[in-house]
């Protein structure tokens, strides 16, 4: 099957789950034995580093590259001659018209979250009335491209249920088909101690992990105030915070204010061999994502690697979460609730899957190949209630 993909960014210049999920998710499609196109839009003349057939649509401002991806998606309808059209970002697929493809091509969206409502979280030093005008055009923006959909699929219950109540699409057209984890690149490290001492972590000492977008919904700040608490029962705890965004300079400061510079260090953009690094070493890695947590890509990431996770009880990273261990759950996404799971897993109180039990539930549950075969039979179902729809014209 020839499937065309448009996607948001490319993951080696601009890191983030959707991104990644992308490049894993094309070279799953070309693995399972599918002639995959797709597009992104990356900086201007940047070359892919990738063997996929990937193309950067780049352009220099947003309605340029929103005008790009249409152009280079026209261009693949003719000389690529897709069977599926599959989009991943609202945005940069909403001048690919029902019309500019022909009417026996499926339109399969991937939905990866509320964009209209992420922006307006982001945007919370601008005026109210600023805020909601921005946010009702780019929702509009995000329906139109919806409503020439034929199918969905989403990551999680949660991003489905966003999608019918925010969005009206019938549950009916809607597939939840679970994010996966490269797991022979994301493994256990052969030699921890090892690895540890690389990382300049003292025998015994606890490490704790996050890889977070630096974004105010992440909550970042909320685990940041909990370890003032951890802080004073195990002094010598450490917490490594890894990404960057436009939060990260405020919670720079918020850990010099509370006095943590000792314990908690944000390391900024990390490759992607560091970021395994990472959670091979620690002992446990932290997800305290507040809201619109469509899946949790980092939570996997470190269960195949062997290491537990904690996690706020919400969206994706609950219906993760929930079929390991409850006791992985926050109760709430407060400091206080961070703090008092930590001290107690810290304190040896809690039962906490092993970490060969973490990988095997990854392996069992999160893989490419499962993956790709389940996006297969929606693609089919959506061939197929094209060929009736214009066979009864």
């Amino acid at each position: 099957m020839r499937v065309l993909t448009t996607g948001l960014g490319w993951n080696e210049l601009q890191p983030g789950g959707l991104n990644r999920y992308y490049v894993d998710y094309n070279q799953a499609l070309k693995q399972y034995g599918h002639s995959e196109f797709g597009l992104v839009v990356a900086e201007q003349n940047a070359e892919l580093q990738t063997s996929l057939n990937i193309t950067n649509a780049a352009g220099s401002g947003i309605w340029s590259r929103i005008r790009a991806v249409r152009h280079h998606t026209v261009k693949a309808v003719e000389s690529f001659r897709p069977d599926v059209f599959n989009p991943h970002f609202a945005l940069y697929a909403s001048m690919v018209s029902r019309n500019s493809l022909p009417s026996h091509i499926p339109i399969v969206t991937h939905f990866h979250g509320p964009w209209a409502l992420e922006s307006k979280m982001e945007e919370g030093g601008k005026p109210r009335i600023v805020r909601e005008a921005r946010y009702l055009i780019k929702k509009q923006v995000e329906q139109v491209t919806y409503r020439r959909s034929d199918r969905f699929i989403v990551l999680s219950e949660y991003f489905r249920d966003i999608l019918s109540n925010n969005y009206g699409i019938d549950h009916s057209k809607i597939h939840i088909i679970p994010g996966a984890v490269e797991h022979e690149r994301f493994t256990p490290h052969p030699d921890r101690p090892a690895l540890r001492a690389k990382l300049g972590i003292a025998p015994g000492q606890k490490l704790l992990f996050c890889a977070r977008r630096i974004v105010r919904r992440m909550g970042i700040d909320r685990l940041i105030d909990a370890m003032q608490t951890v802080v004073r029962e195990h002094p010598g705890s450490r917490l490594y915070i890894a990404g960057d965004g436009p939060m990260r300079s405020e919670y720079e400061q918020q850990i010099v204010r509370l006095g943590l510079s000792a314990n908690v260090r944000m390391l900024g953009r990390v490759s992607n061999e560091e970021l395994v690094e990472w959670y091979q070493a620690a002992d446990y890695s932290i997800v305290p994502t507040i809201t619109l947590e469509g899946f949790g890509l980092v939570t996997i990431e470190s269960m195949a690697c062997g290491t537990p996770v904690f996690g706020t009880p919400y969206g994706g990273t609950n219906e993760i979460l929930r079929q390991v261990s409850s006791d992985l759950l926050f109760e709430d996404g407060t400091a206080e609730a961070m703090s008092g799971k930590l001290i107690s897993a810290l304190n040896g109180r809690l039962t906490l899957p092993t970490r060969e039990a973490c990988r095997e539930h990854v392996l069992q549950r999160y893989t490419w190949s499962s993956v790709a075969g389940a996006v297969t039979d929606v693609f089919r179902e959506a061939q197929e209630i094209r060929r009736k729809g214009v066979a009864s014209r």
